[in-house]
């Protein structure tokens, strides 16, 4: 072991040395004798040579020169020769304590999470709700909210009976578990444990947005009304060669679903109009048929009337086709309109015991 660590402490901080003096083998020799070790030894002349010795080694060997030689260190090298040069460089300290306030600096930033436990969930879902809350990769993790990020996870997922929310050094751990039952809410209204988004009415897609479950319609299909577009089934593929392997799983579909939904209606209105002038003290009126201006006019506002009466806040029309007929004193306005709303409802699905486990 001895020897182990003299050979480790001259490769650590070597210097290379110049001898100068009368039989500079006489010194090289008593050396030799107390026990220093000089390596690659070069006799350059009887009064000059030049060897490597452990930096430790060096005050010994100045002693035994004495006077009568003289030891010039030409160089040096080793990993503790290295950072002795580096210390007397400030140039070079400043760019190591800078290195090591930035690797101490990444220390409190978010590198990577690791989501476990997850079975009807699908994870994106899970990191969708984290990111959110504050918690991502590349977060600083003393500004995180973790209650906070806690009480998201359960307001997105009332299905989760367990959270467990840590971080081990740079990594965050999102542990969970899940229920087999529907979740009660405080209403008093179940809410779904799994459920597909169906259509509520008849429409073209105009776009679909799945957070989670599998998009079954894409934008411009028409679909009709109890159409399943997005759907709590889950397909998989097996990973592994077991029998009886799951191929689906179930989640609680969510997302929006834009259309264009049209209606047909039919308005009417008188045909003719009365207008007033005055003759004189006497005071006349003119029967005369109503323009195509005017019944446009009172047609907007009965459409207007129809629409908040009919339709939610949000829906907007976004095109409208007009065709006039007139019959004796009514007109009769045929009116197909274009209507963008949200028409994705949801709908439970009834999993039998077997398959919830899945």
């Amino acid at each position: 072991m001895k020897v182990r660590s003299e050979v480790l402490n001259f490769y650590n901080c070597r210097l290379k040395v110049r001898i100068e003096g009368f039989r500079t083998d006489r010194l090289l020799n008593e050396a030799c004798s107390a026990g220093l070790t000089i390596r690659q030894v070069y006799i350059l002349s009887d009064i000059k040579a030049e060897g490597w010795i452990a930096s430790s080694d060096l005050p010994v060997l100045k002693k035994l020169a004495g006077a009568k030689y003289r030891i010039t260190v030409i160089s040096g090298a080793g990993p503790g020769y290295r950072m002795k040069m580096s210390l007397k460089k400030p140039v070079t300290m400043a760019g190591i304590l800078i290195a090591a306030v930035i690797v101490s600096l990444q220390s409190l930033f978010v590198a990577a999470i690791d989501i476990d436990g997850y079975k009807g969930i699908p994870e994106d879902s899970l990191r969708c709700c984290l990111e959110k809350a504050g918690v991502y990769e590349g977060a600083f993790r003393p500004s995180i909210d973790w209650d906070g990020a806690r009480n998201a996870l359960r307001a997105d997922f009332p299905e989760l009976t367990w959270i467990q929310l840590v971080y081990d050094g740079r990594t965050v751990i999102l542990n969970i578990e899940e229920s087999s039952h529907p979740i009660l809410r405080a209403d008093d209204k179940t809410v779904p444990l799994y459920s597909d988004i169906v259509a509520e009415q008849d429409g073209y897609i105009e776009t679909i947005s799945t957070l989670q479950g599998a998009a079954m319609a894409e934008p411009g299909d028409y679909v009709k009304a109890g159409d399943v577009l997005i759907s709590g089934t889950v397909r998989m593929q097996p990973t592994t060669f077991q029998e009886d392997w799951p191929t689906e799983y179930y989640v609680r579909a969510k997302g929006e679903i834009t259309a264009l939904v049209p209606y047909r209606l039919t308005f009417y209105q008188e045909r003719y109009v009365q207008d007033e002038r005055q003759d004189g003290e006497m005071t006349l009126s003119d029967k005369r048929e109503k323009t195509r201006q005017e019944a446009e006019a009172v047609l907007k506002q009965q459409i207007r009337l129809w629409k908040k009466e009919n339709l939610p806040e949000n829906a907007e029309i976004v095109n409208e086709s007009l065709n006039f007929c007139y019959k004796n004193n009514i007109i009769e306005i045929g009116v197909t309109i274009e209507v963008r709303k949200q028409i994705g409802i949801e709908k439970e699905i009834i999993v039998g015991p077997q398959n919830s486990d899945n």
